[in-house]
């Protein structure tokens, strides 16, 4: 991967992650962003150009594969402009900033032949991979309840900002990942705290056949917390997607109904397990799967991506 141009458009908090991989990984030709304060030097830390403007990048450097990390309501725009001139695109979370302009994304995509990839960093967490082996080998039983906590001090600096845009997103993808399938019901409730945003504070509680997922998220909390718990007939698991953590709680037993208090809490707690993980960096994980499958023109990702911003539509 060390000889294929790439190259980062955007050099926000998520795009400084994206150069870091790129110039780790790849040959990172360039850097593009509208403030110069903030893409030159970066571009100076990784020993790459710096745009500007990233259609000049483009035509200059001639990338062969690249990270669109602007502002969401940029990413259409970009990304079509991008999959015209062919070049493949790892477009980050969300696809776009409505349903519809994903699917002209998505179109484009097709009409090109030209890989488009959607950064759901959290399905290259170590720690969603085995949870999705572990629901799938049935060691849970059926799943009936799934919770997500996403919290912690993060208000963005850009105005009109939606908490279920920006992070409740993530754990839809990952409910409907792990159960293969995407909610029948929705109901969302949104807080606005600052003026300035759209909703500080969520939650979210989606319909699936036989589970409820429900999603709490905002960035006020002042500790950060990213966790998932599942609940199935068989098993109960938690999951800390930063620590890339497992703890796995074998069926409870049969608890009596005539039994005292004591008794029922000594009944009723499961076999605890902590299943091993080998720790991976998602986002070197994701940029490595794209850079392998930026010459194949299946776009099957898009589809689940563009399925999550619907629940938020």
């Amino acid at each position: 991967m060390k000889n294929i141009k790439t190259a980062v458009i955007g050099a926000g908090n998520m795009g400084k992650n994206h150069a870091r991989v790129y110039s780790e990984i790849s040959q990172l030709v360039g850097i593009a962003d509208i403030l110069p304060e903030i893409g030159r030097p970066l571009a100076e830390k990784f020993k790459t150009n710096y745009y500007k403007d990233y259609r000049e990048l483009i035509e200059k450097e001639k990338p062969e594969a690249l990270s669109v990390v602007v502002p969401t309501k940029f990413h259409k725009d970009i990304t079509i402009d991008c999959l015209r001139k062919k070049i493949p695109v790892l477009v980050e979370k969300p696809i776009a900033s409505s349903f519809n302009e994903g699917l002209e994304m998505l179109e484009k995509a097709k009409e090109s032949k030209t890989f488009l990839m959607v950064g759901h960093i959290e399905r290259f967490n170590p720690a969603v991979i085995e949870l999705k082996k572990i629901i799938k080998e049935k060691r849970l039983g059926m799943i009936i309840s799934l919770l997500a906590v996403r919290v912690g001090i993060s208000p963005p600096s850009f105005p009109s900002s939606d908490v279920s845009i920006e992070l409740a997103i993530h754990d839809i993808d990952v409910f409907n990942y792990l159960l293969d399938e995407f909610p029948h019901t929705k109901k969302i409730i949104k807080h606005q705290i600052f003026k300035k945003n759209i909703s500080d504070s969520a939650s979210l509680l989606l319909e699936y056949k036989n589970a409820s997922g429900l999603i709490q998220t905002n960035w006020i909390t002042p500790i950060k917390m990213r966790k998932l718990y599942v609940t199935g007939t068989d098993g109960f698991i938690e999951l800390d997607y930063i620590l890339q953590k497992l703890t796995l709680y074998d069926k409870i037993m049969q608890i009596k109904p005539d039994g005292d208090f004591f008794e029922l809490i000594s009944l009723s707690e499961g076999v605890k397990k902590e299943i091993f993980i080998s720790k991976k960096e998602p986002l070197k994980e994701e940029i490595r799967d794209f850079l392998r499958n930026r010459n194949m023109p299946d776009i099957s990702n898009v589809m689940p991506a563009l399925k999550a911003l619907e629940v938020l539509s």
